[in-house]
């Protein structure tokens, strides 16, 4: 019996391929259901860091299966595991008939709140693809163990690359082949089809193992040579946490620092997975002792965008952050493969790895949203992976450091100090510092000054909320000018000629303004007596500080009837039509000049839907400022589907701390609001150079095109 098992086990290579597709699977639905589920929370990137901790969670929960299933005899696990995934099938087949998509909620699903979006997102993701999931996680430990159980002799290790290498194909494969050619349902039914083929792979692998009686060799069930110790599991659990938390922690910092071109969230998860398999490549040994010395370099390379982030170019920063997170995750990958137990322990091995996976995802997702007030993750990863390759010093008497061992204790201090002291200056000035699921803010309060003649100079504060590095509202703390709009609001930027040379406006008839987003409330400094403002806004924190800090008062001195609607803009709008909208004459969209736009509110499907709560002769003023993205092409490209006039307002005013540059585009199906001298002597539309590009809808959307240069 034991030769016919041999014989089959060399004879089948249905195995690889099994594995194969149950990564590429398990990587491919990434992106996939991240992408359908960001717009139902605003496109925050938290709900992609949340996604990322639910795949490390689930990811924690197949390797702790697999790894109790060994328990059982081969026959019972592969009743087990084959019947869990037929049930997944049938619910599958099940759910496209109550959905319309196997795996892809309905509308209906999406949360009416905002209130607890990490723990929506969550649920929505268990709900979904949770099953499926948590089988596909199993898939490379599992398998393993069971070509180790039909042959002995052979090393399973390499079929841990096999499982690396299609993930990251499937990454690289998603934002190339499948989105460009797909539309997200499409997309579900492809990928439930593959799942189906996984489930016909498992059965032909489970007929290879099948004949293995449940009597192992003898005195094999009580061998415990090689067995690890709790500092084993310690250590383990420790490198790979570190190589999740700076995964998580530099993609965090690149999308701070850097707009969501494509590849910016695939990226870290190709070079995440690309380390995996050069640190598990036996033929590598030769060089694998020079790793270590890759995290002396990442520290530097950190340290010099610290400094000097916001004066580098986007590729040298996207090739700086990628290389840091290269170094670190090369170098902990590869000392948990040097420190890998013999085979018949791999499932406690991998199960260890997923716990160190899923204590970062955690960490990063849950735990410091609620004890940092800034992004500090990107930093601690730093300072750990040093502290790291100083314990593998002290481990390795063969290394050159290892003379002066205890003397890189003060480099670790010497780092730990350098990479937080800009951080720490930087916000010295702050006056408030908060931080949830939709990101970090700051309130900076600075000083201005003005000549008066005669008396010197008078100087007086201004205080500015920041997301991120992008500022988001001011306001100067003088009667003179405290009620005035600054920054990108003036009454000579786009917006500003909008709401000033409104028909109503002109003729003193009260007016109804809605805007998306509400930074510091600074719009509502235009509103008169019997006029409507409502703000949309999807972060509480933001609400808090415009409606009730000491530093901001716009929404308070303003004379006109001042309503907030929290949630996302689109949804609520969406929502309000089926009560009946106010009919906007001014609907305003203020939402783009971070970098991270929401791409989901400059869809066809979103202006659809800003145009049926448009009153007649009403105007969309948008705003689309931006440090690295040109945004008029876009929409350039929705006037021409909906017919509908278009001026760009490019305002230059002189330079001052108060008044900003801005670039406003008007939108109108009345062509006699844009025929007005004060809109048309500022449309700079005819001087700009257009590039044609694709209409954005729901099921497409690309940034490639419109990086500035």
């Amino acid at each position: 019996m034991l030769k016919t098992v041999k014989n089959t086990a060399k004879s089948g290579g249905v195995f690889p391929f099994a594995v194969f597709l149950g990564a590429f699977l398990l990587f491919q639905i990434q992106p996939l259901i991240g992408k359908y589920f960001m717009p139902w929370f605003g496109g925050s990137p938290g709900v992609w860091m949340t996604c990322l901790m639910f795949f490390q969670v689930l990811l924690l929960g197949g390797y702790a299966y697999a790894h109790l299933l060994q328990r059982l005899t081969l026959r019972h696990q592969v009743l087990v595991h084959i019947s869990l995934l037929a049930l997944t099938v049938l619910a599958g087949v099940v759910l496209y008939f109550v959905w319309g998509s196997p795996i892809l909620p309905s509308i209906h699903w999406r949360p009416e709140h905002t209130g607890h979006p990490g723990w929506n997102v969550f649920r929505l993701l268990l709900i979904s693809i949770g099953a499926a999931y948590f089988l596909l996680s199993a898939s490379s430990s599992l398998l393993q163990a069971w070509v180790h159980r039909a042959k002995p002799s052979s090393s399973p290790y390499v079929l841990y690359i096999v499982s690396n290498v299609a993930a990251l194909l499937a990454l690289l494969s998603y934002p190339v082949l499948i989105e460009p050619l797909f539309t997200l349902k499409t997309q579900a039914l492809l990928w439930s089809g593959g799942f189906s083929i996984y489930l016909i792979l498992c059965l032909l692998s489970a007929r290879q193992v099948w004949p293995i009686l449940t009597v192992e060799k003898e005195g094999a069930a009580t061998d415990t040579a090689g067995r690890p110790g709790w500092k084993s599991y310690l250590h383990w659990i420790t490198l790979a946490a570190c190589g999740v938390l700076a995964l998580m922690a530099v993609s965090n910092q690149m999308t701070q620092n850097i707009p969501p071109v494509p590849f910016l969230l695939i990226l870290p998860l190709v070079l995440f997975l690309l380390t995996y398999i050069i640190g598990f490549t036996d033929r590598l040994c030769g060089v694998q002792r020079y790793y270590i010395w890759l995290i002396p370099l990442a520290c530097v390379t950190a340290w010099h965008l610290i400094f000097k982030d916001q004066d580098l170019a986007i590729g040298r920063q996207i090739a700086g952050y990628g290389f840091i997170l290269f170094s670190i995750c090369l170098f902990c990958h590869n000392a948990l493969y040097q420190r890998k137990p013999p085979s018949r322990y791999l499932t406690s091995f991998y199960l260890s790895i997923s716990l160190g996976g899923a204590v970062g995802g955690v960490f990063v997702a849950v735990i410091a949203p609620q004890i940092f007030r800034l992004y500090w993750e990107y930093q601690l990863c730093l300072i750990l992976a040093a502290i790291l390759a100083v314990i593998s010093i002290y481990c390795d008497r063969r290394n050159p450091l290892y003379l002066i061992r205890h003397g890189l204790w003060l480099a670790v201090v010497v780092l730990a100090f350098f990479v937080s002291k800009k951080l720490v200056k930087e916000n010295e000035a702050a006056v408030y510092m908060g931080r949830n699921f939709f990101g970090g803010l700051v309130v900076d309060q600075t000083t201005v000054s003005r000549p008066i003649r005669g008396k010197g100079e008078e100087r007086f504060p201004f205080f500015t909320m920041y997301h991120g590095r992008i500022s988001h509202g001011i306001q100067v703390d003088h009667p003179e000018f405290r009620d005035k709009p600054p920054a990108y609001f003036s009454e000579h930027s786009g917006v500003g000629r909008a709401l000033l040379n409104h028909p109503k406006r002109i003729s003193g008839k009260p007016m109804r303004v809605g805007v998306l987003g509400l930074g510091v409330g600074t719009l509502a400094a235009y509103g008169r007596p019997g006029d409507l403002y409502r703000f949309y806004e999807i972060n509480p924190n933001v609400i808090q500080l415009a409606q009730h800090s000491p530093w901001f008062s716009y929404l308070g001195n303003s004379r006109a009837d001042i309503q907030i609607v929290e949630g996302d803009g689109r949804i609520s709008l969406e929502d309000e039509l089926k009560i009946g909208s106010v009919g906007y004459d001014v609907l305003i969209l203020d939402a783009f000049s971070g970098d991270q736009p929401p791409v989901h509110l400059l869809t066809k499907e979103a202006f659809d839907i800003y145009l049926r709560h448009l009153a007649d002769g009403g105007v969309i003023a948008i705003n689309i400022c931006n440090r690295y993205l040109d945004l008029l092409p876009v929409l350039i490209q929705v006037g021409n589907h909906f017919n509908l006039h278009l001026a760009y307002i490019a305002d230059r005013p002189p330079e001052s701390p108060i008044i900003y540059s801005s670039d406003w585009v008007l939108l109108s199906r009345d062509g006699g609001f844009m025929a007005q001298p004060a809109i048309a002597r500022a449309d700079a539309l005819g001087r700009r150079s257009i590039p044609t590009i694709r209409l954005w809808t729901d099921d497409y959307a690309s940034l490639l095109g419109l990086i500035r240069p």
